[in-house]
């Protein structure tokens, strides 16, 4: 009587290998967290540098037309304040239509600082948000 090989695992060899992906992933996952967050934060300072850049252009295209802007905060993601400033930042920076919340703080022809928000991380420049005070971080902070 011939006697046949089954190839294959055993159940003992299934079992102790799944019980090493959970404990690798228990370990894995909550250190990946810190990333996410690490890198969202990065994401929302980098649209800030981005869109303080674009309406800096904006203002000195606006000041070569020979107009000018009121020294105020202006929210330019939904298209608040100046139509003409916030067409010309659109132009630099189109992806401010995607954030839930853009400002930029002009003062003497000239920004101050600017900020964005996705609704839950924020972020800024000249001063950028951290992971410490990403949900708290304002316009006023990003100017400081």
């Amino acid at each position: 009587m011939k006697t046949r090989k089954v190839k294959g695992f055993t159940l003992v060899e299934l079992i102790v290998v799944i019980a090493i992906i959970g404990v690798l992933a228990a370990i894995l996952v909550p250190s990946m967290l810190g990333y996410v967050k690490k890198s969202k934060v990065s994401a929302m300072n980098s649209n800030a540098k981005s869109l303080f850049d674009a309406a800096a252009t904006a203002i000195v295209e606006i000041d070569s037309e020979g107009n000018s802007l009121t020294p105020t905060d202006y929210t330019v993601a939904a298209g608040d304040g100046d139509q003409n400033f916030y067409k010309k930042i659109r132009n630099f920076f189109a992806s401010v239509d995607e954030l839930s919340v853009a400002s930029v703080r002009v003062a003497d022809m000239a920004i101050v600082g600017a900020f964005c928000s996705d609704g839950t991380y924020n972020g800024g420049y000249p001063t950028g948000s951290t992971t410490d005070n990403y949900t708290s971080f304002t316009l006023s902070d990003a100017c400081s």
